[in-house]
């Protein structure tokens, strides 16, 4: 990242886009209806469609995925499509909960994704359960941008700025707009990157094509250097492929910041309008990032382990050597990198608050509290949240893959209680929490291990597990309950 060091002008307009943001958070306050959970955590509902759209996109494409998915398909080539089939299943698993999840948290003024959880499996266990593991979901993912941001400001300074203090600036500059914001701030900045980022995927795409020499060459020369890795899937290939799908696909549909999404659509059929738009999307980014991956494997020969994240530095630096507009095209898309890693990265302590603010403080530390000061509660925890994770940010060596790997494992086993929970009245909390239970310990264990049983991942054979128990405790309780009423 080093290599990628900015004219002044560029650096300008960085700086001007990271001040418009706290610019946004101002506006965003002044909009505010009240002071209640819904209004701040929300936006008050009434999340129209393409604000919608594009923060759900913004959502699901993260700043660091673009840095992770395009050193992914460096380290595997061809395979890594599965995440272009993963992405529109992300979409296909929405239809399958959100438009009923929708209607339901504005009957019953769901803020928090553990509202409905509460609502529909009255557990005590199963409610501090899920909460736990949407926290630890949200660290991760906010480190994973924590991650990226360090190698963003090191670039664009030239080295001349530490990664540590980079991150520090950037994070109080996203604080302060989604903390004086809430949800308004966060989706207008989501949309805004979003947009941002599509353009600079056209343009990133065009000068590929234009000025170093094309894709079709690239492929070509990648055919002759590594033609495993433009090869089909194997037996197990081809079983991680499925698995991926699953583990992503139906992960991310329940991430905490997209049910909050869900919850502030202005109506069920604006959320359906978004979902159908976002169905799109996927086509054109993913084949865009990935792609580029596959291109870097020929000019960039011989990275390994986490040095492949950084094939879209490389790509930007040679971006860089073409010209005038090769700096216009790297300045938008580090600008909506940059954008996209601080808003996806406030997205999640924004959900992190709200969880800590209703679920926990509003709930057990202090009953009694106005909405208001569990409002502020969940502010002070994510500031002290944040403090934390910017300093983990600069220690740890997982690569960015792994990061987005685990919070899926988790991700997949809190699933059922949405996807089966809406669509199954009859099913009860017992048999959610018994599959929890079963699904984390084979997940967790299996991530921390790096087991990949016949190629499936560990989240994926935790799932099986989890419904299983599912099906067996679903059953099996209530026969054994009516034989013990048979006896008595």
């Amino acid at each position: 990242m080093q290599a990628l060091p900015l004219e002044t002008g560029s650096l300008i307009f960085v700086a001007g886009y990271l001040l418009s943001l706290l610019v946004i958070g101002w506006f965003a306050s002044r909009q505010r209806q009240d002071k209640s959970l819904g209004d701040y955590y929300l936006g008050g509902r009434g999340m129209g469609l393409w604000v919608l759209m594009l923060t759900l996109f913004a959502t699901q494409y993260s700043g660091n995925a673009l840095f992770g998915f395009t050193g992914q398909a460096y380290r595997v080539g061809f395979t890594w499509l599965a995440i272009l089939h993963s992405m529109i299943a992300v979409v296909a698993g929405y239809l399958l909960f959100a438009p009923q999840l929708q209607r339901l948290s504005r009957q019953h003024h769901f803020i928090t994704p553990n509202d409905y959880v509460e609502f529909r499996f009255p557990s005590r266990a199963l409610s501090a359960l899920v909460a736990l593991c949407l926290i630890v979901v949200l660290i991760n993912y906010v480190l994973a941008q924590l991650k990226v941001m360090g190698l963003m400001v090191e670039g664009l300074s030239g080295g001349q700025v530490d990664a540590f203090w980079g991150v520090v600036v950037l994070a109080i500059i996203m604080m302060i707009y989604s903390t004086i914001g809430g949800m308004r701030s966060v989706a207008w900045t989501d949309a805004i990157q979003g947009a941002m980022m599509l353009m600079g995927f056209v343009l990133i795409a065009i000068i590929i094509e234009r000025d170093m020499g094309g894709w079709s060459p690239a492929f070509e020369q990648l055919r002759e250097i590594a033609p495993e890795k433009l090869a089909p899937p194997d037996g197990r290939g081809a079983v991680t492929w499925l698995s991926t799908v699953i583990l992503i696909g139906i992960g991310a549909s329940v991430y905490p910041q997209a049910i909050q999404r869900i919850y502030a659509a202005r109506s069920a059929r604006t959320l359906q309008q978004s979902l159908a738009g976002m169905a799109v999307l996927p086509l054109f980014a993913v084949v865009v990032v990935l792609a580029l991956g596959f291109v870097a494997i020929a000019r960039f020969p011989g990275l390994e382990g986490a040095a492949a994240d950084q094939v879209m530095a490389l790509i930007m630096r040679d971006v860089l050597s073409t010209g005038w507009f090769g700096h216009v095209v790297v300045t938008l898309l580090l600008g909506a990198i940059l954008a996209a890693l601080m808003s996806t990265a406030d997205s999640a302590l924004l959900a992190l608050s709200s969880i800590f603010a209703k679920d926990l403080y509003g709930k057990y530390l202090r009953p009694t509290a106005s909405d208001a000061a569990c409002a502020r509660a969940g502010q002070w925890c994510a500031w002290l949240i944040l403090g934390g994770l910017v300093w983990l940010s600069t220690q740890e060596n997982l690569t960015l893959y792994r990061l987005f790997v685990l919070k899926f494992e988790i991700l997949l086993q809190v699933a059922p209680a949405f996807y089966l929970g809406v669509n199954f009245p009859s099913l009860r909390s017992t048999p959610i929490l018994l599959g929890l239970v079963t699904g984390l310990c084979v997940a967790v264990g299996g991530w921390s291990m790096d087991w990949m049983p016949f190629g499936f991942h560990p989240g994926t054979v935790g799932l099986l597990f989890n419904g299983l128990m599912i099906i067996a405790a679903h059953y099996v309780l209530p026969l054994r309950a009516l034989a013990t009423k048979i006896a008595d």
